[in-house]
């Protein structure tokens, strides 16, 4: 590279949507078309919000000036206007302050892509590895399950349209989505054996994942790499599951990057 050429500058977004009141399944049958427009990275969807997580590289001057140049198209298209998106140099981010004329955005954020997205890293993680915050609101006796599904669709139309089938059968709270595959977080009705069996995962390969010293994290995997994880333990769940690790489970195919 040249020396008097800047190096590029990898930044990560996060564009909250209208939640509304339906389901979500529903609401990622509507925001699906959206994030193929964008050529969003992922889809968030829970009881509280809707999100697009997308990426860009820009050769700018500076930090704040790549971050504006990802976000000018989405405020253009969204209704904000330039000085509604704000840098903020002693966080190194950038987010929206103004609400949009043109619905269903409500909140643009940009970030470094090492650093989290969110306020204080507390909404989205990184990559397409995201440690992605989904609230369920569980009650105390609850138990989260998380079921981690690769469908053939190379789409987020196709990935959401082919995920239905499992977000009927385990009524689904929340999920993420990346481009053919979910994670999909609901109420478990049973046991790892009993869920696994409901839902029809045939022969499992059962472990258990020792997170931490109050909680583990039960295991099955079946034959086509579908795997279901239940948290059980003194905080049998969290209200935010964090999912880093789990998200990274989901990689079935190796070539997939890291």
């Amino acid at each position: 590279m040249a020396k008097d050429r800047k190096p590029p500058f990898m930044m990560r977004a996060m564009l909250r949507l209208e939640r509304g009141t339906a389901s979500t399944a529903v609401t990622l049958r509507r925001y699906a078309p959206l994030a193929d427009d964008l050529g969003a990275d992922g889809m968030d969807v829970d009881i509280e919000r809707a999100d697009l997580l997308l990426s860009g590289w820009r050769v700018a001057v500076n930090e704040e000036r790549a971050m504006r140049d990802l976000a000018s198209g989405l405020l253009r298209r969204f209704g904000w206007r330039e000085q509604d998106f704000v840098y903020s140099s002693n966080v190194r981010y950038a987010e929206t302050l103004g609400p949009p004329s043109g619905p269903p955005a409500t909140r643009l954020v940009i970030n470094r892509a090492d650093q989290e997205l969110g306020w204080e890293g507390a909404t989205h993680g990184t990559a397409l590895s995201p440690d992605r915050t989904l609230d369920i609101a569980p009650a105390g006796a609850e138990v989260v399950a998380r079921l981690f599904v690769a469908v053939p669709a190379t789409t987020f139309a196709g990935t959401v349209e082919a995920l239905q089938p499992w977000l009927a059968k385990v009524g689904v709270a929340a999920v993420g989505v990346d481009l053919g595959r979910g994670a999909l977080v609901y109420l478990a009705r049973g046991d790892l054996r009993a869920e696994a069996a409901r839902l029809g995962l045939g022969s499992v390969e059962t472990g258990r994942i020792e997170a931490d010293a109050d909680h583990v994290i039960e295991t099955a995997t079946a034959a086509d790499g579908t795997t279901l994880w239940l948290r059980r333990g003194t905080d049998p769940v969290s209200r935010h599951w964090p999912g880093i690790i789990e998200i990274r489970e989901m990689v079935i195919d190796p070539s997939y990057p890291d």
